[in-house]
């Protein structure tokens, strides 16, 4: 086995990776608060898989939620190929390694466009149609690192399931996860509810990053005022500078002012603005009833809307009829407009007054 660097796992997980019959462990990863996550092989089939430990009750593993967790079969949901207790607090989750790795590792190398964004979001929403629809669960913890990306086919797979639990009825709720304080619905801050329309708010703020909205996770600092910043970096411990930082960010989240739809790249047609307003709206009764509004709204997205892409400061607008236009604003304000027809090469488009925005509405014609 090779050296594993895991010396502040639990015991318990670290006897229990080492004397696994069937899987060689190759690797250790460190998660923070989202858990512990090896990755293995099993010497049987040589296929690659990952073990991943989560803080749980006893008996877990006879739970409602687990026991419907390892049925659950849909190629946008991670399949569970083991799941149990294991004493004497854990809950050990044994899935399929997926080549891709997850989606914020993804966004972070490189930029989607809009098309490759909504096609994502669409694939989450039909993992959580299965969630919701077929078995009553919400998942408490979506986010773009929770989603793995298949390099096979691009298909977005909802994972992490440790958090999941079932709600009763439509209009039910259960307590919410408080594992990532940047995505959680305002009705989780206030009230410590959450609702099948709270993981929709989730699923809203993941959008709103892939299509490039304000959303510095790297430096989550970013989002305080500087009189804020000021008065968290008076306290003296780390536990109270967490604490106030986590408070603000609450603050913010109930007020509505952490997703600001108004810091998307401009060059979005406003219809995306509408579909991400609608999904985080502060009430939780006036978002999308269910995920298939929700994909209705997206799949319109695609089908209506130019791809965009802005690489390097240069907008690329691409029409479903192979069209293809490029805008560069320059120092000085003005433009260079470009237009590339199928098989031909990129020729300049002087067919506008000279504006961003006639360009704009040439482009998307």
């Amino acid at each position: 086995m090779n050296e594993l660097y895991d010396d502040d796992v639990p015991k318990a997980i670290q006897d229990f990776v080492r004397q696994h019959p069937d899987i060689e462990i190759v690797e250790y990863h460190k998660r923070g608060f989202n858990g512990e996550v090896y990755f293995g092989k099993r010497k049987k089939l040589g296929d690659e898989v990952v073990l991943k430990f989560y803080w749980a009750d006893k008996n877990y593993d006879e739970t409602e939620e687990a026991v419907i967790l390892k049925k659950i079969k849909h190629k946008n949901v991670l399949e569970i190929y083991d799941l149990r207790f294991l004493p004497p607090y854990f809950a050990h989750f044994l899935t399929p390694k997926i080549s891709g790795g997850d989606l914020q590792e993804i966004i972070e190398n490189r930029k989607l466009s809009s098309k490759e964004a909504l096609e994502i979001v669409a694939g989450i929403l039909l993992g959580l149609t299965e969630l919701h629809s077929a078995h009553s669960l919400v998942h408490r913890d979506l986010k773009p690192g929770n989603i793995l990306i298949n390099l096979s086919d691009n298909c977005p797979i909802i994972a992490d399931l440790g958090a999941v639990k079932k709600i009763d009825g439509v209009h039910g709720f259960v307590s919410a996860s408080k594992a990532t304080h940047l995505y959680l619905p305002p009705e989780a801050v206030l009230k410590d509810e959450y609702y099948f329309q709270s993981d929709i708010y989730q699923v809203g703020v993941t959008m709103f990053q892939l299509l490039g909205g304000y959303f510095p996770l790297d430096d989550p600092y970013k989002w305080l005022t500087k009189k804020e910043l000021m008065k968290v970096n008076t306290l003296r411990s780390d536990k109270q500078k967490v604490e106030a930082f986590n408070g603000m960010i609450e603050s913010k989240i109930v007020k509505g002012s952490l997703i600001d739809t108004k810091t998307m790249p401009y060059y979005l047609d406003d219809v995306f603005r509408k579909v991400i307003n609608k999904a985080t709206n502060l009430d939780h009764n006036k978002r999308y009833a269910n995920c298939a509004l929700f994909l209705k709204d997206v799949h319109k997205l695609i089908q209506n809307c130019p791809d965009y892409i802005n690489e390097d400061g240069a907008i690329q607008i691409s029409q479903g009829n192979g069209k293809c236009f490029r805008i560069i604003q320059k120092d000085t304000g003005e433009i260079s407009f470009e237009k590339k027809m199928p098989g031909k090469d990129w020729r300049k488009n002087n067919n506008h007054n000279g504006s961003l925005s006639e360009a704009l509405a040439i482009a998307r014609t």
